[in-house]
Formats: C-alpha cells, structure tokens, sequence
C-alpha cells in the first residue's frame, strides 16, 4: 500500500512537471484539502480537484515562469508521502525565487485526501515586494 501511495504521488507531480493538471486533477479526491501558507499570495486552503485547479491558477497569475521539482518522494506509512522539492520561479515583476518545500499528503483508496506545503515564505516575500 504504501509504495502504491509513493507512486501515486510521484505520478502526480511528474504529470504536474509535464504541465498536465487535468492528470493531476484525476487523483485528488473530491473532500482533499490542499493548504497552502495563508502569508503568500495564492496561499490558502482549496478543497477537491476544483480547489486544486484554482491553486494552480492563483501561481499562474503571479509568476511568467514556475517549476517545482521533487528531489525526494517518501512513503512515511500506510496512508502518508512526504515530498522534498526543489522550486524555481520568476515572477510578474521579474523577481526569481529558489528555494525548497516539503509536501505533506494523505492518500486514502489511492487519491490524494490532504496535502499541505511547508517552505520558507519570507525568502518568497521578500522576492516578490
């Protein structure tokens, strides 16, 4: 089960990497929580793939150019996958922004039921002001 979950996971982001979200889409679970820091622009909490797809959109309206990339994809357990990623941007105003972000997500019956980022927002701030 948990490598199941890893592969889901990793499914997803390579499918994030490659641009296609509706495959993104297909795997989060209708009730899934993505949470993101309230401090930064497109943070927030979205609820199913809708939600996603609004996230995904918030990122699109501040940066020209944005990649995230995991560096690692961990099954923690039975039900959760940690993601260690490496994300790169330039925004709207032309500011670049490096840094790394850990993912949490839950899975249950192999879709995504949470997930919630961890990262340095103040380096992220800081590039946009």
């Amino acid at each position: 089960m948990a490598q199941d979950n890893v592969d889901v996971v990793q499914g997803a982001w390579d499918a994030f990497s490659r641009g296609d979200i509706d495959a993104v889409l297909e795997v989060i679970a209708p009730s899934a929580e993505t949470r993101v820091p309230e401090t930064l622009p497109w943070g927030g909490t979205y609820t199913g793939p809708e939600g996603f797809g609004d996230f995904v959109a918030r990122l699109n309206e501040n940066f020209d150019q944005f990649s995230a990339t995991p560096d690692k994809v961990l099954g923690a357990d039975d039900n959760h996958v940690i993601v260690v990623a490496k994300v790169k941007g330039r925004t709207k105003g032309g500011a670049t922004i490096e840094n790394r972000a850990v993912w949490v997500y839950q899975l249950r019956e192999g879709r995504i039921a949470d997930a919630e980022t961890f990262g340095d927002t103040a380096q992220v701030l800081q590039a946009l002001g």
